[in-house]
């Protein structure tokens, strides 16, 4: 059967003395004859003429010749292969009139340049300016998402498929209210727990961070910090990465991946009757502070002894925020305003560490005119880290005061206190604080008393609430508050803010009741260490669980592990028709093949979609245990963490969880010999 020529199209092309035919192609509907196709005959030929005058090869937009290197086919004539003639006599002569040609191009590429750059500035600069009148003390500002690993465009098909895939985190330096002076924070990058949630949510928001991204990355300052250097990444990674052309071209299709799945996802999501200019408006759109103070809980594995991407809350001397890397931190430091700040501090009787910007008040009568001094100062550019008090006094009013600007308006991030005397309207002391420590972090705040004083460590702890309008976790410990259960739950009750409790210790039953019965908070989260050692505390925890409504997470990742089987059975029969409890985070010991933990274990593990968060430890892994892990990692999109301590786990069994990990179900996955 003969071939069907009528739609192949060819050009003649003429070689010195001799004519050929080479098939033409396509390109953006044009037909064009390709120079790499003529050179497969020809390979010295580097130019194309048609009756002796040179064509031009097809260029861009912006100038550039496209590529594969092309003319326009010119059917029904002959085109001119010319090979480079050589003229030793005019080997020095310059062309000038292509060297002008080649100067109009690079100065039309560099205005269109520049244009497009100017124009994102000024977009991106909308956002920033109204992201800093934006008051919201507990979160970075800036952050961008990428994939956690490399990933292909052309695999993501669909906004479902993208959704299941493994997408990290990263913060932005605030160094300068300049978005191309950014850096990428030195921090590893978090795990998106909910990738789907967290687009719809913060997709219009991502539109400009991705671009500050993508202008860092043009300008060779886009370094992502990896797992184990991220202290050195910021002064040894970021000048070798404009030298590096793969890592520049696969971070700028990662970014251009994910800006292209945020298009996706709005085109699919856009109400019809949405006027253009309505939906141009969402483009670039800031944060609201709700959503900030949101932002921790999509994200897996915070660290609350380090703050988010190591970064460092600092105040202007205009009241505002700025969150930087700890390099950049003493270099936006307003040395003026601090040098009179630290002047008044001193002259008041305290002490100030330039260095660990630490500041100490010792066996000071603390006035009124001195609270007044420092909460001015504290919310205006005297930025201190850690302020220790100890052996003075303060009156209740002025304490509050002071508490307040501590808590939600200033840079200091540990307050300690030690024998500070508290005074009432009438000079007498109404109690003694003999030692607190609290200490300020991401969204939580975490308060511990070292005394046995348990009265004024109620008293204190409800003034701290009192005055927290930011932090929406604490954590404390139960052990402070043994036998005043009451005045602990009044003191709570003084604040709506918090909605996750991370309490240790937590082995009686009054203690629970408090967590679970709080009249003014919505309980979201809580995490217990430590905690439920006895019996009967096991049960009346089961029974408050199945009461709760509000409560989402419940996290009991215990360093001992829990290894009660009636305990295991009861608490996953409760919650896998629980109507609001959706994330279990779990250590459990002791499980081997057959018994009641590992059927329990498989039953949820295949059926319920909630347990987020596994570590086992000093157990006997079978092949069925390891197939409902694998069944749970690869349907469940809510489990993503897996541990084994001191396990029996076979080599073709880790070599099957493996591949879970690799493929970006499961973020976190470690084996290790010793136990937890």
């Amino acid at each position: 059967m003969g071939e069907d020529t009528d739609s192949v199209r060819s050009q003649t092309v003429q070689f010195r003395d001799r004519f050929f035919e080479i098939e033409i192609v396509i390109i953006d509907d044009t037909e064009c004859l390709l120079l790499e196709d003529v050179q497969r005959r020809f390979p010295g030929v580097t130019v194309l003429c048609v009756n002796n005058e040179q064509r031009k090869f097809i260029r861009n937009e912006k100038g550039k010749r496209s590529k594969p290197l092309r003319i326009v086919a010119c059917i029904g004539q002959v085109v001119q292969a010319i090979e480079p003639e050589e003229h030793p006599d005019n080997s020095g002569q310059v062309d000038f009139n292509q060297m002008h040609e080649d100067i109009k191009i690079v100065k039309h590429t560099c205005n269109l340049t520049f244009a497009n750059t100017q124009e994102i500035l000024s977009q991106i600069s909308y956002v920033m300016r109204q992201m800093y009148e934006l008051h919201e003390y507990t979160t970075p500002r800036y952050f961008f998402i990428l994939p956690a690993r490399h990933s292909d465009m052309a695999l993501i098909n669909s906004v479902r498929s993208w959704f299941h895939t493994h997408y990290k985190l990263y913060f932005l330096c605030e160094y300068s209210h300049e978005p191309n002076e950014m850096h990428v924070a030195p921090h590893e990058g978090y795990s998106i727990k909910t990738p789907q949630e967290f687009i719809v949510r913060y997709a219009p928001y991502l539109r400009t961070t991705i671009k500050i991204a993508q202008l860092l990355l043009s300008l060779g300052g886009l370094a992502i910090p990896q797992l184990g250097s991220a202290s050195t990444a910021i002064n040894h990674v970021l000048p070798s990465i404009s030298d590096n052309d793969q890592y520049y071209e696969d971070m700028k299709n990662q970014l251009k991946m994910i800006d292209s799945l945020i298009n996706r996802y709005d085109n699919q999501h856009k109400h019809p009757d949405t006027p253009a200019t309505g939906q141009q408006k969402s483009i670039g759109a800031p944060l609201q502070g709700a959503d900030l103070r949101e932002l921790e809980s999509y994200v897996e594995r915070v660290d609350n002894k380090r703050s988010l991407g190591n970064l460092y809350r600092k105040v202007t001397v205009d009241g505002y925020v700025r969150w930087v890397c700890l390099e950049h931190y003493d270099e936006i430091s307003f040395k003026n305003e601090m040098s009179k700040y630290i002047k008044e501090f001193e002259a008041m009787g305290g002490k100030f560490d330039l260095k660990t910007k630490e500041a100490f008040i010792s066996q000071v009568n603390i006035t009124s005119r001195n609270v007044e001094m420092m909460c001015k100062a504290l919310g205006k550019g005297f930025n201190i880290v850690k302020l220790i008090c100890r052996e003075c006094s303060i009156d209740e009013d002025d304490l509050e005061k002071l508490l307040d600007i501590i808590i939600n308006r200033s840079s200091i991030r540990c307050l300690n206190m030690c024998s500070v005397r508290v005074r009432n309207f009438f000079g007498i002391t109404k109690y003694t604080c003999q030692e607190m420590v609290a200490e300020f972090n991401n969204q939580t705040m975490k308060v511990r008393f070292c005394n046995n004083n348990q009265d004024a460590s109620v008293q204190l702890l409800g003034r701290i609430l009192l005055q927290n309008k930011i932090y929406r976790s604490l954590d404390f410990s139960a052990s402070d508050f043994i036998c005043r259960e009451s005045d602990l739950r009044r003191s709570m009750e003084f604040n709506a803010v918090v909605t996750r409790l991370f309490v240790e210790y937590t082995n009686n039953v009054s203690i629970l009741n408090v967590i679970f019965n709080l009249k003014t908070n919505a309980l979201q989260q809580l995490k217990l260490t430590h905690s439920l050692y006895e019996s009967s505390t096991l049960s009346y925890f089961c029974e408050m669980l199945k009461k709760t409504k509000t409560l989402v997470e419940l996290d009991l990742m215990d360093y001992t592990g829990f290894d009660d089987e009636d305990f295991i059975t009861t608490l996953l029969e409760i919650l896998k028709g629980h109507k609001s409890i959706k994330y279990l985070n779990i250590h459990i010991t002791n499980v081997q093949p057959s018994n009641q933990k590992e059927v329990d274990l498989m039953k949820s593990l295949q059926n319920d979609e909630l347990i987020s968060r596994l570590c086992i430890s000093s157990s006997v892994i079978s092949s069925e245990f390891t197939e409902a892990l694998l069944h749970a990692g690869a349907k469940h999109d809510t489990f993503t963490y897996l541990e084994f301590y001191n396990c029996q786990v076979e080599d073709d069994d880790k070599a099957k969880l493996q591949s879970l990990y690799e493929n970006g179900r499961l973020h976190q996955l470690s084996f290790y010999e010793e136990p937890r």
